[in-house]
Protein backbone atom coordinates (compact mmCIF):
# COMPACT_ATOMS: atom_id res chain seq x y z
CA UNK A 1 0.00 0.00 0.00
CA UNK A 2 1.54 3.46 -1.30
CA UNK A 3 1.31 6.92 -0.13
CA UNK A 4 -1.24 8.08 -2.60
CA UNK A 5 -3.73 5.25 -1.50
CA UNK A 6 -3.85 6.23 2.18
CA UNK A 7 -4.18 9.59 1.22
CA UNK A 8 -7.10 8.86 -1.14
CA UNK A 9 -8.75 6.07 1.13
CA UNK A 10 -9.03 8.98 3.90
CA UNK A 11 -10.73 11.53 1.95
CA UNK A 12 -14.08 10.97 4.61
CA UNK A 13 -12.42 12.46 7.47
CA UNK A 14 -11.74 15.94 6.76
CA UNK A 15 -15.77 16.99 5.77
CA UNK A 16 -16.53 14.82 8.43
CA UNK A 17 -14.63 16.72 10.96
CA UNK A 18 -15.42 20.45 9.11
CA UNK A 19 -19.15 19.00 9.96
CA UNK A 20 -18.76 18.19 13.47
CA UNK A 21 -16.80 21.42 14.05
CA UNK A 22 -19.05 23.72 12.63
CA UNK A 23 -21.85 21.90 14.51
CA UNK A 24 -20.13 22.75 17.94
CA UNK A 25 -19.52 25.87 16.83
CA UNK A 26 -23.50 26.79 16.31
CA UNK A 27 -24.45 24.96 19.71
CA UNK A 28 -22.05 27.24 21.03
CA UNK A 29 -23.47 30.32 18.83
CA UNK A 30 -26.79 29.36 20.12
CA UNK A 31 -25.69 28.84 24.03
CA UNK A 32 -24.41 32.38 24.09
CA UNK A 33 -27.38 34.14 22.64
CA UNK A 34 -29.30 32.31 24.60
CA UNK A 35 -27.35 33.48 27.55
CA UNK A 36 -27.58 37.44 26.34
CA UNK A 37 -31.09 37.32 25.97
CA UNK A 38 -31.84 35.45 29.29
CA UNK A 39 -28.70 35.85 31.41
CA UNK A 40 -30.61 38.39 33.68
CA UNK A 41 -33.34 36.51 34.18
CA UNK A 42 -31.78 33.29 35.03
CA UNK A 43 -29.79 34.89 37.62
CA UNK A 44 -32.66 36.54 38.73
CA UNK A 45 -34.52 33.41 39.43
CA UNK A 46 -31.96 31.58 40.84
CA UNK A 47 -30.82 34.59 43.35
CA UNK A 48 -34.42 33.97 44.31
CA UNK A 49 -34.52 30.91 45.05
CA UNK A 50 -31.31 30.94 46.97
CA UNK A 51 -29.20 28.72 44.64
CA UNK A 52 -27.10 31.31 42.80
CA UNK A 53 -23.98 29.83 44.05
CA UNK A 54 -24.47 26.51 42.53
CA UNK A 55 -24.52 27.75 39.26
Amino acid sequence: MNAMDRISSDGYRLPLIAAASLLLFGLAGVTFYGWLAFGSSILLTLGENGLSWCL
